[in-house]
């Protein structure tokens, strides 16, 4: 790109340098045309007659105009004066033997007769040019003569060379300029971009880094040449911070930071998620103990003391490995595998755990979920709702969205993207929805009877959404329970709304009148079409965290959300803000008119008891930290 502006600048100044040299050229040319008419003037009309060019020059004429020629001639103003009858072509007068000089050519004839002075360049010697002048003796409008006048080159090129010289040197001066303004721009540039994907605290890379690089890496990712994805997290970050301040918790992270770069050494990502987060990519590898190796490094160097804001502190570090393509062929796949090895390794007193061998997790088998595996569930009691929490700009908890999880014998806890595709276009995901509606309705009945006003949303399948027993179902569950109906909020994905308006929205408005609460999930996941939000019955809409998640790293993101909040407001709806895992992006999304926030960085899934802990905690209705 630099290679090409340049290019373009210097083709710019060659080109305008051209220009110029030929306007300069031009000129030149027209001075000297000037030059020979006011010659033309001053000695030819003083000393030539129509007699002496229809009937032969007067001796005293021919006399008069030699000496005027010969004192030019002194000075360097000609080289060469003739005259001929444009009638005759006969020479009228010449300051050299007639007979050495060569009657002009028939071209140049035409033009003369024409009456205006001209100047012919390409006379084969290029220490002259040649200027004819016609002549038109008695004033008729006829021309009489023309006058060659032959002068010396330096009388054009002479100029055009110095001022050419001068141009050469301004087109230099501004080359340079240019090229000077271009790499400044160019340094500038390189500067954002790596600030762009880079920590400002740490200066490891970023989640944007990340995203970059782990998609070649991953693709280039075998069984044999696995990549291992390391998530990081600092053991008791929290009470430094607090004890000490948010200087020394500073001092820590960039301490950790170092010593993480130095462990995943120069053929790793290092990069800082946020927080006291920290993730690192290795391979792919031939080894899978390097990877290994390494984490165990991180995990020790981090315990080791040290010395922060003049006190000698020790932390320590949990660990989490998940495998590609074992785990997860997608970076969020393996962010989120990595995740749950990491929390196990800190929920079993620090150290390194793998996806794959944490007692909770195994790795994922799609084939393995039946129909009937998941009707004994169901019937079984394997099946647990887990919540997050929905919180508001204002801090305040306001609703919670119920996920299903699946306690498998064999498999361990599985999430509902493991297992509800498989069932979402068959009769099994009515009857999971119901049980998951009274689920919810009954917890959120106990949360409500405990003072916590709160409503849970449940997702709906399009198969679910179009069964006209739904609006029943789901006021006998409200009733049963005790709620308002606008207690429960179903959540139908734009995608559904966007390819089968026709059957959904009806199927949404039976439900509204029936007093549910209607909400547009994952707006933006693959269409961001405003025409759902205006068309369909809704008083919510979470927008993906595809967006969401990139407000604070892109520009063109927060542009798209900022637009699709002021159409929600104006439409008279709230907007949830999905995938929200860190504190600055928590503001930026405030700062864009977001009314409630979902994701990590609020409060992650979480059994009901857990939930009901975390809201009696002090921090449950302030921001990330």
């Amino acid at each position: 790109m630099l290679v090409a502006v340049v290019a373009l600048v210097i083709l710019t100044v060659a080109v305008a340098t051209l220009a110029v040299r030929a306007q300069i050229r031009s000129r030149a040319l027209q001075n000297a045309v000037n030059g020979v008419a006011i010659l033309s003037s001053l000695v030819i009309d003083q000393s030539l007659t129509l007699t002496d060019i229809t009937h032969g020059t007067n001796p005293l004429n021919a006399a008069a105009l030699n000496a005027d020629v010969i004192m030019l001639k002194r000075r360097g103003e000609v080289v060469n004066l003739s005259i001929w009858s444009l009638a005759t072509l006969r020479v009228v007068y010449s300051d050299v033997e007639p007979s050495a000089v060569a009657a002009p050519p028939p071209h140049v004839v035409a033009r003369a007769r024409m009456g205006e002075p001209f100047v012919v360049t390409d006379t084969g010697q290029a220490d002259t040019v040649v200027v004819y002048h016609p002549y038109d003796a008695n004033g008729d409008g006829t021309m009489d003569a023309v006058a060659q006048v032959v002068l010396p080159g330096d009388e054009v090129h002479g100029p055009v060379t110095r001022s050419m010289n001068l141009v050469y040197a301004g087109g230099a001066i501004v080359l340079l300029l240019a090229l000077a303004g271009i790499l400044q721009v160019r340094r500038h540039q390189l500067r954002q971009d790596h600030a762009a994907v880079h920590d400002a605290l740490t200066g490891l890379g970023n989640r944007l880094l990340l995203r970059r690089v782990a998609p070649s890496t991953l693709a280039r990712s075998t069984p044999e040449r696995p990549t291992a994805l390391l998530l990081i997290d600092l053991d008791n970050f929290k009470p430094v911070n607090d004890a000490l301040g948010h200087p020394a918790g500073d001092e820590l992270l960039v301490a950790a930071a170092k010593l993480i770069q130095q462990a995943g050494g120069p053929a790793s990502v290092a990069v800082r998620f946020g927080g006291d987060e920290f993730a690192v990519l290795l391979g792919p590898l031939t080894d899978r103990g390097v990877a290994r190796d390494v984490a165990i490094e991180i995990r020790n160097r981090i315990r080791q003391p040290l010395m922060i804001a003049g006190c000698e502190l020790e932390v320590g570090a949990s660990v989490g490995i998940a495998w590609a393509p074992d785990d997860g062929e997608e970076l969020s796949d393996l962010l989120r595998r990595a995740d749950k090895a990491m929390y196990y390794a800190k929920h079993s007193g620090g150290g390194v755990a793998e996806y794959a061998q944490t007692p909770e997790t195994t790795p994922p088998d799609p084939k393995v979920t039946t129909l009937p595996q998941l009707s004994r569930a169901l019937a079984g009691h394997e099946l647990e709702l887990f919540y997050q929490p929905v919180r508001g700009a204002d801090a305040v908890v306001r609703s919670v969205e119920a996920l299903p999880r699946w306690h498998h014998p064999q498999r361990g806890l599985l999430e509902a993207g493991m297992f509800i595709p498989a069932i979402a276009h068959t009769s099994l995901a009515t009857a999971l929805t119901t049980w998951v509606l009274r689920q919810a309705a009954r917890q959120c009945a106990e949360w409500r009877a405990d003072g916590m006003q709160v409503n849970v949303s449940v997702n709906i399948s399009a198969r679910t959404l179009y069964n006209d027993t739904l609006p029943d179902v789901v006021r006998t569950v409200a009733a049963d329970c005790g709620l308002p109906p606008s207690a429960l909020e179903l959540e139908v994905a734009e995608a559904i709304l966007v390819r089968e308006s026709a059957r959904a929205i009806p199927a949404m408005l039976r439900l509204r009148d029936a007093g549910v609460g209607l909400c547009v999930d994952k707006f933006g996941a693959e269409y961001g079409a405003v025409s759902v939000m205006a068309e369909a019955p809704v008083q919510r809409v979470k927008i993906d965290q595809r967006f969401t998640g990139t407000v604070v790293e892109f520009p063109l993101a927060r542009a798209v959300v900022g637009g699709w909040v002021r159409v929600a407001h104006q439409l008279g709806l709230t907007v949830v803000a999905q995938g929200v895992e860190t504190s600055e992006a928590w503001r930026c999304l405030i700062d864009l008119g977001c009314d409630d926030m979902q994701g990590f960085g609020i409060g992650r899934p979480m059994p009901a008891v857990e939930l009901t802990k975390w809201f009696a905690r002090p921090n449950a209705h302030a921001g990330p930290a």
